[in-house]
């Protein structure tokens, strides 16, 4: 079994990086201007580094492992300039974002043209059971995305419910990228679920973390009370609204209409609602180690590991 080394991800990152600039390499000026843009920042590629390091450890083939990622990532950067016009974001990763550069009708075209090159790279994979499996993402995404909006100011919102955003619209591409290691590694059908569940938890951690930093301003370069002013109410605040009695969750909606976000926030310490959140998002941490153990072997678990809460709890 390969031992991996920081090197060896940073090489892969950029693999993945130029696979990406090549796939959407345009004639067309305007759109290879937006490319330009674009690739020259330097993205988390969170799911490139999962997809890295449980494919090298699977022993899963390297190219193949390109492939994936490029695929997955550019899925992502789609959902992401959509989700800028949205929510009318100005920023993204201390730049000015794809709409707010060229305006709505641009990044919306923009946008498209990368789906569509996405899925021509899917068609090109040799594996298509993966190719459908990364398609159903992206419905899923969309779908999730819908669901969200219907959420947006809504103060009654069950944690059941958000619970089922988070599935569609962040979990489910992680799910999705380890059920195609599992495949492109031949795993047994148990081992296969193993890998998807483990993708479902990695997920979820991921997006209550960044629920948390909505709060904090942490390394995240996301914006205090970004999702509070945009009426995106998540999972710190609805556990409290969820377990308050009337009184103090109708002070707690006024202080929120009256756009005092950091009376808001005492108010989300004072019902614990951050302590239950790290609790909720520590649980999913702890799945994910568990069933790393499932899969691989013992030399490669700390790295694995490392990782994990390194990027769950940043």
């Amino acid at each position: 079994m390969p031992i991996l080394e920081e090197q060896n991800l940073t090489e892969f990152l950029a693999e993945v990086k130029l696979n990406m600039e090549n796939i959407t390499d345009s004639n067309e000026e305007d759109i290879q201007e937006i490319n330009d843009y674009i690739f020259k920042s330097s993205g988390k590629f969170i799911r490139s580094k999962l997809i890295f390091i449980y494919g090298t450890f699977l022993e899963v083939d390297r190219k193949d492992l390109v492939e994936l990622s490029s695929a997955t990532e550019l899925i992502h950067l789609s959902t992401l300039i959509h989700d800028d016009i949205i929510d009318d974001a100005p920023i993204r990763r201390g730049k000015k974002t794809i709409f707010k550069k060229w305006g709505v009708t641009k990044a919306l075209l923009y946008g498209d043209y990368l789906y569509t090159k996405t899925f021509s790279s899917l068609n090109s994979l040799q594996n298509q059971k993966i190719a459908s499996i990364l398609i159903q993402c992206a419905e899923k995404l969309i779908e999730g995305e819908f669901k969200q909006l219907k959420n947006i100011g809504n103060l009654n919102v069950s944690i059941s419910d958000y619970q089922i955003v988070i599935n569609n619209k962040t979990a489910v591409l992680f799910s999705g990228i380890l059920e195609s290691i599992a495949i492109y590694a031949k795993l047994e059908k148990h081992q296969v679920m193993i890998l998807k569940d483990l993708g479902q938890e990695f997920g979820y951690a991921f997006q209550l973390n960044d629920d948390l930093s909505d709060f904090v301003n942490a390394e995240s370069g996301k914006k205090t009370f970004k999702d509070l002013s945009e009426n995106k109410y998540t999972f710190p605040l609805i556990v409290v609204l969820n377990n308050s009695v009337a009184s103090n969750k109708e002070k707690i909606i006024k202080l929120i209409h009256a756009g005092d976000y950091q009376s808001v926030k005492k108010e989300i310490e004072k019902g614990d609602g951050f302590k239950k959140t790290r609790s909720e998002r520590d649980k999913a941490i702890q799945k994910c180690i568990k069933m790393t153990k499932k899969l691989l072997a013992d030399e490669n678990l700390q790295y694995a590991e490392n990782f994990l809460i390194s990027t769950l709890k940043s």
